[in-house]
């Protein structure tokens, strides 16, 4: 009979471990915040280099032969970049008047070797026309030249490409900004203690955003600024930690201020 009650009592505790909830998806809770900010513009004014974020997801959610664009200043080389599954079919897209890069990539691979694969590839192949860095999963790439540039361009896959700042020519004239809410602005939650972030949202018209379907712990948000101390194009993470300490808690993080 105490055989049969140790073997309860052991599978109770066996239960209660298994429900153990970590920072993550899954619960009832959500993180709120809100991006202010300043945009600054120019009638006229220095001329300006086109940067442009890039954002891979891990290699499960690239399809074999997928390409973003990349642009030069008016005259300059234009690339794609591909992607090819180590096992796979596809063969070089070969798109007409632009300079293929190739990335090898593995369906198991996370977003941050991805990244780190294709921050390799774009070194090797263009670095005559861009400069790169690379945090996490996300490459800043800012164009060496200032001009006028078409927009990079994810066309339909899962890699996400974000304009952070619009080249353009010098002319006479004069900067000024407006300050406020960031509307459509990308903004980023890391769960715990993990390296690179989760899950991303946009803001809404007035700057705000949501994360919703949160666990109980803690978790870090973050958007990118402009980095005032340094030229060229350099972005840096603006960050808010906050504490979810109980199911179905709604907790505002503090503002995030950013710069474009």
């Amino acid at each position: 009979m105490n055989k049969v009650a140790i073997v309860i009592v052991l599978g109770g505790l066996v239960s209660l471990t298994a429900c153990t909830k970590i920072e993550g998806s899954g619960g009832t809770s959500a993180v709120t915040g809100t991006v202010q900010g300043r945009t600054y513009s120019s009638n006229g004014g220095g001329a300006e280099q086109e940067v442009t974020q890039v954002i891979l997801p891990e290699g499960s959610s690239i399809s074999d032969g997928d390409y973003i664009l990349l642009n030069t200043p008016n005259g300059g080389t234009l690339y794609y970049v591909w992607y090819k599954w180590v096992n796979g079919v596809q063969q070089d897209p070969s798109l007409s008047g632009r300079t293929g890069i190739q990335v090898d990539f593995d369906f198991s691979e996370s977003n941050a070797i991805v990244a780190t694969n294709t921050l390799a590839a774009l070194n090797a192949a263009a670095s005559a026309d861009f400069t790169f860095s690379l945090n996490n999963d996300i490459i800043t790439i800012a164009n060496t030249l200032t001009g006028e540039v078409t927009d990079a361009d994810e066309l339909s896959s899962n890699i996400l490409v974000d304009v952070q700042n619009q080249g353009g020519g010098a002319s006479a004239g004069s900067t000024s900004f407006t300050e406020g809410q960031m509307v459509d602005e990308r903004v980023y939650i890391i769960y715990g203690e993990e390296g690179f972030y989760s899950e991303s949202v946009r803001t809404d018209a007035n700057g705000n955003y949501t994360f919703t379907g949160l666990n109980r712990g803690n978790y870090t948000v973050y958007a990118f600024t402009e980095d005032t101390l340094n030229l060229g194009g350099t972005l840096t993470q603006v960050e808010s930690t906050v504490n979810i300490a109980n199911k179905k808690e709604v907790v505002t993080a503090a503002d995030l201020y950013i710069i474009k």
